[in-house]
């Protein structure tokens, strides 16, 4: 799912709903008393708040997925855990928003037109699709150009404040090469790609939709289609950013479920849907015998792998900055 590695914590302001709440309490000549409480605030960052509508908001449909696999004793703390996260999120989010807005950075409706359509053409996909993908998982465009804003905001603060002293080496690049693309490893090791498909709520109809999704995905890579170019473009996990591949895994890493099904299988070959407790997956098995095929050669996979390394130092630097803001800042938690 194209979503899935770009979905993050967003503030969405709320200041046109408490006007409306101070309003409601002079207007028409109503009694104080008859007034009701409709938020309060959870967060003060820096004079700017986060009411727990907002939070709710964010929490949305998240909060159930991850609790779906929770036991029900231990479902209040992981709740508290959750809500927790996501705050810390948001604060965050906000902290990000307010440096642009000291350093003038602006992002229009143009722009945001610009990266939906880029977006679509990228995946090759109508909007209709990623209206539809985005139902599934509690959001509208109007959400989903919130988001694109916000990346495009931290894209521009990125290139001001972090990118610069982000360098990867050839060296770097080679290494990673060698010990995830060529090199010797222990012959009881497996390098697999997987793609999975996690269903939206615990429902039945949810359930069939998303094994249905993993089947169709399965059938376009037996008819030929590229693994890692159908992973990016439908695969619900994390590993889905990363063309599917999970690098290289040793025998005893894997559940003795998924042992069972890769040991059958000769390289290039596929496993068959395979359900856990929130999602279907499929494997395909790219090498085992202790050698790692890759379908590439270093020439053609130089660029890919810079961008991968070079997006995890940034990451890296982003989160230090960001935790520098937060160190300057007036933050008050009041969840």
């Amino acid at each position: 799912m194209i979503t899935d590695n770009i979905l993050k914590s967003l503030r969405f302001s709320l200041r046109a709903v408490i006007t409306g709440c101070l309003l409601l309490a002079t207007l028409g000549g109503a009694p104080v008393v008859a007034a009701q409480v409709v938020d309060r605030v959870v967060a003060s960052v820096n004079g700017e708040i986060i009411t727990l509508s907002e939070l709710d908001r964010e929490l949305g449909h998240r909060e159930q997925q991850l609790l779906h696999r929770v036991p029900e004793a231990e479902q209040a703390r992981a709740r508290a855990e959750i809500r927790r996260q996501i705050l810390s999120g948001m604060i965050d989010n906000l902290l990000v928003e307010q440096q642009a807005v000291n350093r003038g950075i602006l992002v229009d409706e143009r722009e945001i037109d610009q990266a939906l359509d880029s977006l679509l053409a990228e995946n090759q996909i109508t909007k209709e699709y990623l209206q539809r993908d985005l139902r599934r998982v509690g959001m509208t465009i109007a959400d989903y150009r919130k988001t694109l804003r916000f990346h495009i905001l931290q894209s521009r603060l990125l290139s001001l404040e972090v990118r610069e002293r982000v360098i990867i080496p050839e060296k770097s690049i080679r290494e990673y090469y060698e010990q995830n693309y060529a090199g010797l490893i222990d012959p009881k090791a497996y390098h697999l790609l997987q793609m999975g498909f996690v269903w939206s709520s615990p429902s039945a109809e949810a359930k069939e939709e998303a094994r249905q999704r993993a089947l169709r995905a399965r059938e376009q890579v037996l008819a030929g289609g590229d693994f890692r170019k159908l992973a990016r473009e439908l695969s619900d996990l994390p590993s889905g950013s990363l063309g599917g591949d999970l690098g290289v895994l040793k025998k005893n890493k894997l559940s003795p479920e998924i042992q069972r099904y890769i040991s059958a299988l000769s390289p290039g070959d596929l496993t068959s849907v395979l359900e856990t407790a929130t999602f279907f997956q499929f494997f395909q098995l790219l090498s085992d015998q202790g050698v790692v095929r890759s379908p590439r050669a270093y020439e053609e996979v130089k660029e890919e792998i810079r961008e991968k390394l070079y997006r995890q130092a940034l990451e890296i630097q982003f989160e230090k900055w960001v935790e520098n803001l937060r160190a300057g800042a007036y933050i008050k938690i009041m969840l």
